[in-house]
């Protein structure tokens, strides 16, 4: 696990329209978090924003429901050149 047992992150997850407080999210890494607040996102209605807690692997309940979070990379972004910069801005 990255970060702190119990300590509060934000992420989102598209596809899962059935997600819902006080499940569970587990990646292919063992990384797991408990869902504490969901609400749609503005734009996209696939889209859940959600308020999670890190949550150690082993401490989630036999019947608990389960949904796998897969992390797909990011775009890169493109690094800016000093040449970019406006003028007399150093």
């Amino acid at each position: 696990m990255r970060g702190v047992p119990y300590s509060q992150a934000r992420l989102w997850i598209d596809g899962v329209p059935t997600l819902q407080i006080g499940e569970y999210l587990r990646t292919p890494a063992g990384s797991a978090y408990f869902v504490t607040h969901v609400t749609p996102h503005r734009t996209r209605p696939d889209r859940r924003n959600l308020r999670v807690l890190r949550w150690p692997a082993d401490e989630i309940p036999v019947d608990a429901v389960v949904h796998s979070l897969h992390w797909y990379p990011r775009r890169a972004k493109r690094a800016r050149r000093l040449s970019d910069l406006p003028k007399g801005s150093a």
